[in-house]
């Protein structure tokens, strides 16, 4: 379960009535009377009614209403369990999202809307489904690619967000500190706790516990906290799994700074520079091997050399006696399965 302090506020008010396929723009609020367009323009009965106080400004030469952090936060309060979904090459209906989403039979009403031809938004309504399907990272709907991006007041559909969910373990834990409270504890040093796994939450694995976290990994995180008391206490270990590539230049997912060929461009042509080497030192239509003792052949004083006629047959042979037999055990599973159908329908 997910911490019960949230940076976004109480979850928005979610009608029965409303209809989970589409994105309700309001943020789960009562739509205000009817009023003029004098009153909407001067702000007092909207500025008195909602206690969001703003002003007007100049900024970088243009004009400005200008908000303060804690309304900006108020105001994004109804959409704290909401995630952005990135197509990158092409994207299915909408309708077709909705039903993806409407399968997966969660627990709270939920709503899609388009933002852009590749980003939806998907606004759901509790911390239970927010972090089931957050957890996923990503999801494939009508093969097509759907990777999942937090939603934060200060999202920008031209970035990817830094804040991903991790899962953090804490192998070795003293066993009285395998506690819910105590780990979520733990994992707020790091970010906001979403849940504990199956085998945490049941206690039927205590020699690590583990925690899916939501952790900006642009940060440096420690890997050891302090648990217990001052006196008392010890270093427990914290392992990150999976921690996927963030470019802080690109501010996208996929290749890390000392990666990144816009930066470094130095990289790209020596990158480059390798792969026309090794397609001379191999040819068009040639397989290289290592040779058993690394060092290569005299003819050949890189770590590669030819494989001969006689070896590359033997290989294909090879292949060709594990795909008769990946063919014979299918076939036997497959005769199995008819002999079972047939029992069961002169049975019948």
């Amino acid at each position: 379960m997910a911490s019960s302090s949230n940076p976004w506020g109480s979850p928005p008010a979610v009608s029965p009535k409303t209809n989970p396929g589409f994105f309700d723009l309001s943020g789960g609020e009562k739509r205000p009377s009817s009023r003029s367009f004098k009153d909407v323009l001067t702000g007092p009965a909207e500025a008195k009614g909602s206690g969001f106080e703003f002003k007007k400004s100049t900024v970088k030469g243009v004009p400005a209403i200008l908000f303060s952090e804690e309304d900006v936060v108020r105001l994004a309060a109804p959409y704290q369990f909401t995630l952005v979904g990135k197509f990158t090459l092409r994207r299915p209906n909408l309708d077709f999202i909705r039903g993806f989403f409407r399968n997966l039979k969660l627990s709270g009403n939920f709503s899609i809307g388009l933002l852009d031809p590749r980003h939806v938004a998907i606004q759901l309504s509790n911390d239970l489904d927010y972090s089931r399907i957050f957890s996923r990272r990503s999801y494939y709907i009508a093969n097509c690619q759907m990777r999942l991006l937090k939603w934060t007041p200060y999202f920008d559909i031209k970035e990817e967000s830094p804040i991903v969910p991790i899962w953090l373990s804490f192998p070795n834990i003293r066993l009285h500190f395998f506690n819910q409270h105590v780990l979520h504890a733990i994992g707020s040093v790091f970010g906001r706790p979403l849940q504990s796994d199956q085998a945490t939450a049941a206690r039927s694995r205590p020699s690590v516990a583990r925690i899916l976290v939501e952790i900006d990994i642009t940060k440096n995180h420690p890997k050891e906290v302090w648990l217990g008391s001052e006196k008392q206490g010890y270093l427990q270990q914290v392992e990150f799994e999976k921690v996927p590539d963030y470019c802080n230049h690109c501010r996208i997912h996929g290749h890390s700074f000392s990666d990144c060929y816009v930066v470094h461009p130095q990289l790209k042509k020596i990158k480059s520079n390798e792969r026309v080497d090794m397609k001379n030192m191999t040819g068009p239509n040639q397989k290289t091997v290592v040779t058993e003792n690394g060092e290569g052949s005299e003819n050949c004083p890189t770590e590669v050399r030819k494989i001969t006629a006689r070896e590359e047959a033997i290989i294909n042979k090879e292949k060709e006696e594990t795909i008769k037999g990946i063919l014979m055990m299918l076939m036997k599973k497959l005769m199995c399965v008819m002999r079972r159908l047939m029992t069961d329908w002169m049975i019948k």
